[in-house]
């Protein structure tokens, strides 16, 4: 039984980064790493290089300076190559050079180009882009229209409203309700509401946008009352941990758990305490998924009636994308966390802030346990030890890398992965770490729900400069 909607679904350069500088360090390292895999997947079999440069292209345009027309060759050149998300960061190139006019893809196919939709939206071609999307039958542009919502969802209300009038006015309900549920202004959705004179559609949109002002941390919206105040209980549960998974960085799992389990007090128990970790900044947005996986993860542990068959049922959860490589290519949310355990135990340690070595952590899983005197030496290897030899190691590569990137030692981490072989797991493992030293750095790959509504799908934001 599933027990959450699905919600994507059913749901100089002029960009700005969210912090004030960027610090040279980063910036240098992410430059080699994303200039290494540009260059390197040029050398791998055709049906491998189009799985890999999109994120590099788009760390290289936003750290390395490009001008609007370098951008576009770059951009170009990858989508003409058939790799994977290079047509969205392409056409957000496009849009942001020349709006709307300059797309390619047809407003139909923009549902799966979120960057492409937001680079519109942002030149200030709202009116062009409704305009073709009302002329198109209503099942060829429903997946363009909820796209749109988590493409703006930062947007102040004023820029949401002035969209609102542009859908409204082309007779585009479906959308003006989606951005009326994500409106800060906590009257905003009954305003839209009382305004809106047909009662069953209203609803029909109540069905459809009833989660969305989680992503501005507002309650669910109000449905039709439940008899039973235990179910009603739920929903207000599912709803708050809808509204921790729009705040957490980048990938959330409670959702997943929940939906596999029906476990809801465990994991609203956990939701609040990730949330609260979030509120105080404890946890950045813009950051990494790391404090927040191991936040969740141990509250939600604390919370379970049985630990055991919880970690059982994250271990039957696969983690997909970029972050995390093991030799073997494959990941489940346990393994992943087992790996945040480890180096969060080792970090003190690569630090200089103490001079043993810690013992085994006793929150590692039983099928982890046999790989930690691999970590632990190789975390000794770092101070005491040449590193080029053990990047012809798959495992040992992949943990003298994660162990360099907790020491927080940048340009230590971009040489050693460049020594990286074979050079499919050397271009996997620079992508990988670009797109993380970018979340210390100028968090340009960062957007606001992320962790819900994009759920490992790249943004490539090309935002006018405030």
């Amino acid at each position: 039984m599933r027990f959450l909607p699905v919600l994507a679904a059913s749901l100089a350069l002029l960009v700005t980064s969210a912090r004030a500088e960027t610090p040279k360090a980063c910036a240098t390292a992410i430059l080699t790493l994303a200039d290494a895999v540009l260059a390197g997947r040029e050398k791998l079999p055709k049906l491998k290089a189009r799985g890999i440069g999109a994120e590099a292209g788009y760390l290289k345009i936003r750290y390395g300076g490009l001008s609007p027309d370098e951008a576009a060759t770059l951009a170009h050149g990858l989508r003409d190559a058939g790799v994977r998300e290079a047509l969205d960061l392409a056409g957000a190139v496009d849009a942001w050079r020349g709006g709307f006019a300059a797309v390619t893809v047809t407003p139909a196919e923009l549902g799966g180009q979120i960057s492409t939709l937001r680079a519109i939206l942002q030149h200030g071609d709202a009116e062009a882009l409704l305009a073709a999307l009302a002329a198109l039958p209503p099942e060829k542009r429903i997946s363009t229209l909820q796209r749109i919502v988590p493409a703006v969802v930062d947007w102040p209300d004023e820029k949401k409203i002035a969209l609102s009038a542009i859908a409204r006015k082309h007779d585009l309900a479906y959308l003006e309700a989606g951005l009326a549920a994500t409106l800060r202004d906590p009257d905003g959705w009954a305003d839209f509401a009382a305004s809106f004179r047909d009662p069953t559609k209203l609803m029909d949109f109540v069905q459809a946008w009833s989660w969305a002002p989680a992503l501005v941390g507002h309650p669910v919206l109000p449905r039709y009352p439940l008899k039973a105040a235990d179910m009603e209980a739920a929903r207000r549960a599912i709803h708050t941990i809808t509204i921790t998974a729009a705040r957490e960085p980048e990938r959330d799992f409670l959702m997943t758990y929940l939906n596999q389990t029906g476990d809801i007090p465990a994991t609203e128990k956990a939701a609040q305490v990730l949330l609260a970790a979030v509120d105080t900044g404890e946890i950045r947005q813009d950051g990494l998924l790391d404090p927040a996986w191991l936040t969740a993860y141990r509250a939600l542990r604390a919370a379970s009636a049985d630990p055991a068959a919880m970690d059982g049922t994250l271990a039957t959860i696969p983690f997909y994308g970029r972050h995390y490589l093991t030799a073997n290519g494959e990941r489940t949310v346990r393994d992943v966390i087992d790996r945040l355990v480890a180096i969060e135990a080792l970090t003190p340690y690569l630090t200089g802030k103490q001079t043993a070595l810690p013992a085994m952590p006793a929150d590692l899983s039983a099928a982890f346990q046999p790989a930690w005197p691999v970590w632990s030496e190789m975390a000794g290897a770092l101070k005491t030890a040449p590193l080029t030899p053990l990047a012809k190691d798959g495992e040992k590569a992949s943990i003298v890398a994660e162990l360099l990137f907790a020491a927080g030692d940048t340009a230590r981490l971009a040489d050693f992965v460049l020594a990286v072989e074979p050079p499919e797991a050397q271009l996997a493992m620079a992508t990988d770490f670009a797109m993380r030293l970018d979340r210390g750095c100028g968090s340009a790959m960062y957007h606001p729900g992320e962790a819900m509504m994009l759920s490992g799908q790249p943004i490539y934001r090309f935002d006018p400069v405030q």
